[in-house]
């Protein structure tokens, strides 16, 4: 499917997305308008509450955790999975890397339990970039724009100079763009930008872990383990550009690291 101009300008309006994070101005970088502002915090509401209905309905039975071999959740290799792989190898630390691929497989595995169509292709090369605002050698600072936002334009620049078509690029870069907005909607964004939001949430927040089995939760994390993320997403150190999503994220949990059951049970 091609991005047309009436997408083009109809995501220029959408909180987080790509062609949003070009705004001139007052709300330029990624410096959210009040309206957003509150958006922002709703849509953090929201997810908590998804979570609350998630323990209500595992204490009563009521949830069946996906399960899944790793094996199985690993991406075909084509050329967009070996250029994203291979550029965030090159570029990310080895906690920041771990942290990707963990937002990648609980993507898939979230997805599977929710029944979200999604390209796999695009959902690795998305999720596995994420947070290219936030490698070490970075040229844009997070004091200087919100780090999705110049994440996303680091991962389209190279992607582009690969050869992969615009319509890749963008979808790409706006699933990465749009995944701090704590909820992103699959019918509007698509399955791919819903799951790399889904799948950093649940790694930074516990945000769906009960959808998951234990049992993979626990191959995951022996494969690519949990820690020192904390550290390397910065949660608590950087000085984000105020106004912008990780700058308020930060802000409502009081500028430490939220406690999850990853932390707390060692799942």
């Amino acid at each position: 499917m091609s991005v047309t101009a009436k997408d083009c300008r109809a995501s220029e309006r959408v909180m987080g997305s790509l062609n949003w994070g070009h705004h001139d101005g007052a709300y330029s970088k990624g410096r959210l308008t009040p309206l957003e502002h509150l958006t922002l915090v709703g849509n953090l509401v929201r997810t908590q509450l998804v979570e609350l209905g998630d323990s209500v309905k595992d204490r009563l039975g009521l949830l069946a955790p996906v399960s899944s071999e790793l094996e199985a959740l690993l991406p075909v290799e084509t050329g967009l999975v070996r250029d994203s792989l291979d550029f965030a190898v090159e570029t990310h630390d080895a906690r920041l890397l771990h942290h990707s691929w963990r937002t990648y497989l609980f993507g898939v595995l979230l997805g599977e339990y929710a029944g979200v169509p999604f390209d796999r292709e695009l959902l690795f090369s998305a999720a596995i970039l994420h947070d290219s605002g936030l490698i070490n050698n970075r040229e844009t600072h997070v004091h200087e724009c919100c780090f999705a936002i110049s994440g996303a334009e680091v991962a389209c620049n190279h992607l582009s100079s690969c050869g992969h078509d615009a319509d890749t690029v963008h979808r790409v870069g706006d699933a990465i763009a749009l995944h701090l907005n704590a909820y992103v909607s699959a019918r509007a964004h698509g399955g791919e930008a819903y799951l790399v939001n889904r799948g950093a949430m649940c790694d930074l927040f516990g945000a769906g872990h009960r959808r998951l089995a234990k049992s993979s939760v626990d191959e995951i994390m022996h494969k690519h383990p949990r820690e020192g993320v904390i550290e390397a997403l910065e949660f608590e150190t950087a000085r984000h550009l105020k106004g912008t999503r990780p700058y308020v994220l930060t802000k409502l949990t009081g500028g430490k690291a939220p406690k999850t059951a990853f932390d707390i049970y060692g799942v």
